[in-house]
């Protein structure tokens, strides 16, 4: 091998420094660097995570009341009773009184087999009545107390149809309502 002429020498040094730099830079500055942008990014994560809690938390006091407030209106919703037999008397009673309130008569009003993984109450009753009382009862069931579904209507009006004059109609109703276990109250 022959010796290196300076010029070759000073490319030989040029090369080992371009790959010192690199290696130092490599090996120390890129991580450091580098850690600076992961902390920078970590830290504007963190930002955004601490003014997501702090909407939040400002929120509380809105969603307090916002739960106060479903809480007062659970009964639009459901029946809450200790018992899903009490359920359906209520339901029962709900109809009778809107019956006597209407004037009608309720012939007939039993609880019928509901889906209690559902939690709903059901009940039919058979009734005679006029077309207004039935449109109003009907508009009271679906507006009055906690919200009740029409299962099945059937209107009867074979006597006005014998006698050729406006006599009362035989109306049988199926209603279901959600029901609730009534929970009890700390004292």
């Amino acid at each position: 091998m022959r010796p290196l002429l300076p010029r070759e020498r000073r490319l030989v040094a040029v090369g080992m420094l371009i790959a010192a730099v690199a290696v130092a830079w490599l090996a120390i500055v890129g991580p450091v660097v580098g850690g600076f942008y992961d902390r920078a990014a970590e830290r504007r994560q963190l930002q955004a995570t601490v003014q997501r809690n702090q909407r939040l938390m400002a929120a509380l006091p809105a969603w307090r009341a916002v739960a106060l407030a479903q809480r007062a209106s659970t009964a639009r919703f459901a029946i809450s009773a200790p018992s899903e037999q009490i359920a359906t008397e209520t339901l029962k009673e709900r109809l009778q009184h809107i019956a006597a309130d209407e004037g009608f008569s309720v012939t007939a009003i039993e609880g019928l087999p509901a889906d209690a993984s559902a939690g709903t109450v059901k009940i039919r009753a058979d009734m005679e009545l006029s077309l207004p009382q039935l449109c109003e009862s009907l508009r009271r069931v679906e507006t009055e107390g906690a919200y009740v579904i029409v299962d099945y209507l059937s209107i009867s009006a074979d006597r006005a149809l014998a006698t050729g004059r406006l006599s009362p109609m035989a109306a049988r109703l199926e209603l279901s309502a959600a029901y609730r276990p009534a929970r009890p109250r700390a004292s």
